[in-house]
């Protein structure tokens, strides 16, 4: 008679340890969603979130192909799935509609795009039709460009990066960019009542801050934007908030600004807006954000020739009773 081998319990223990160490090395990358808003070094991990879950996934199969034991082989494959998949769900998930609601009245259609100091982009931002266009980093000859189709023009923003509101409806300045405003706020007599455009282009988040490239570093970036949703807060009327944010849709600094406000880009299925040398990155950093009272229809993402950014536009409004809709 063949005898067999007795399971010990030392290796019964061994092997539950193992199965336990394998399920803590596929539950390890998805700590991200616990610790992404803790600071400063989250806030870099957010941005180059896509870049690192590819590097991590790369050394995951390099480790699991390399001969060694099963155990190291089979835990290096399920870290990189389980990577993978955390990145997909941080980056993807957030272009996944969420709808405001539909919009009830006449609704403002608003557009907003970074031009990049060029005239290029301008003719493509007038053939979306636009009520309101939000314009950042303005040409010197933008004003003009937009002066036949849009009555009422603000321009202001900071020296070194220009912004501007070209609007069909009346608009005046409330504020111009200061310490803490890092662009304008605008009153726009929409057809649908008067609100409070916040038109901004908020500095690029780098290394450290850069007047001259218009750079701040990455905790004056959250700082910014904490700054602006604090004002919004403060308003009495509907605020409508439009511009190249330089916050990607995964970072703390967009969730800060979007706890108080609704995203009304999200109507539709989104994806990045900084393309060129920057797409790696799948950055979606131009927004359209509006408070609770107001909903967002039609959005889309607007190819800018010549612009390392594409255009935002959806239109905008109070929102539809449940019934209405």
């Amino acid at each position: 008679m063949v005898g067999h081998r007795e399971r010990t319990p030392e290796a019964g223990r061994g092997r539950s340890g193992g199965i336990a160490l394998t399920v803590l090395v596929a539950a390890l990358p998805w700590l991200w969603f616990a610790l992404r808003d803790t600071g400063t070094v989250a806030d870099v991990v957010a941005i180059a979130m896509p870049l690192l879950v590819a590097g991590l996934v790369l050394v995951a199969v390099v480790v699991a192909l390399v001969p060694g034991s099963r155990a190291r082989r089979t835990r290096a494959a399920v870290f990189g799935l389980s990577a993978l998949l955390v990145g997909v769900v941080a980056v993807a998930g957030p272009w996944v509609p969420a709808d405001t609601g539909a919009v009830t009245g006449s609704g403002v259609r608003v557009l907003g795009g970074n031009v990049d100091f060029q005239d290029t982009p301008t003719p493509a931002m007038i053939d979306v039709d636009a009520d309101v266009v939000v314009a950042a980093e303005l040409a010197p000859d933008t004003e003009q460009d937009f002066g036949e189709e849009y009555p009422h023009s603000v321009v202001g923003g900071p020296e070194n990066s220009p912004v501007g509101v070209f609007s069909r409806h009346p608009a005046r300045l409330l504020e111009d960019a200061g310490p803490d405003l890092p662009g304008m706020r605008v009153l726009v007599d929409g057809p649908d009542g008067a609100f409070v455009l916040y038109a901004l282009h908020i500095p690029r988040p780098w290394f450290g801050a850069s007047e001259e490239g218009y750079e701040v570093s990455v905790p004056e970036h959250y700082a910014l934007a904490a700054s602006v949703a604090d004002r919004v807060r403060a308003e009495t009327v509907p605020v409508v908030l439009v511009g190249d944010l330089n916050s990607t849709d995964r970072g703390r600094d967009y969730r800060v600004l979007a706890g108080g406000l609704s995203d009304a880009m999200r109507e539709t299925v989104g994806g990045p807006t900084s393309v060129g040398k920057w797409l790696p990155l799948l950055g979606r950093i131009d927004h359209v954000l509006v408070d609770g009272g107001w909903c967002g229809d039609d959005a889309r993402r607007e190819e800018l020739p010549g612009s390392s950014h594409r255009g935002v536009a959806v239109t905008v409004g109070p929102c539809a009773a449940p019934g209405d809709q």
